[in-house]
């Protein structure tokens, strides 16, 4: 008789957009960008619907579905996180912004499987990158998020997160790293259309 291996199963995760912010660089609301036939939200939620996640929440006003608005308006994606500190249940969660449409599903799956294989480890990012951010939200990384978002404006950011934090970083690859552009400006938006 011979023995078959089953494949682990795939990690329970939501997913999570952060498109709260004013978009003042891009000088029109990120969210509604047309991409590849439907606005850019749509997409965003869309890769993640597609990655897996069970359900797929907006952090910021979401037209289509319930979105979380900030509980404290001001703090950016800290703001954000924050929100989604108060309002969800422990668990782990595929936070993205809603400016980098390049992501792939492969990259997205390895964050998850990332932090999915790693118990201890509280998030996980790509090497150089805040976002696409893997978080493991339970009490240690609630009182993370509450910490950063308590200082003062300088020191409040996804980067002062991940410090306090320290959680893995994974390597990318040229190409990878292609995937990972954010589009804050019209003419990073421009580059990247396809």
């Amino acid at each position: 008789m011979t023995a078959t291996r089953t494949a682990e199963p795939a990690p329970t995760f939501d997913g999570v957009v952060l498109a709260g912010g004013q978009s003042s660089r891009m000088g029109t609301d990120k969210a509604t960008l047309p991409w590849r036939g439907r606005p850019l939200l749509q997409h965003m939620r869309g890769l993640l619907e597609q990655a897996g996640a069970q359900r797929v929440l907006t952090c910021g006003p979401d037209p289509e579905a319930q979105g979380l608005p900030d509980r404290q308006p001001g703090l950016g994606p800290v703001g954000g996180l924050l929100t989604l500190a108060q309002t969800q249940a422990d668990g782990i969660y595929l936070v993205l912004p809603v400016d980098m449409p390049q992501l792939t599903n492969g990259l997205l799956r390895r964050l998850v499987g990332a932090l999915a294989e790693a118990e201890e480890t509280p998030c996980a990012t790509f090497a150089g990158h805040v976002l696409p951010l893997c978080l493991r939200l339970d009490e240690t990384t609630r009182a993370a998020i509450a910490a950063v978002a308590g200082q003062a404006p300088r020191m409040r950011s996804l980067r002062a997160l991940h410090a306090r934090l320290q959680g893995a970083e994974l390597a990318v690859d040229d190409d990878e790293r292609r995937c990972l552009v954010n589009c804050n400006t019209p003419e990073q938006w421009q580059e990247v259309q396809p």
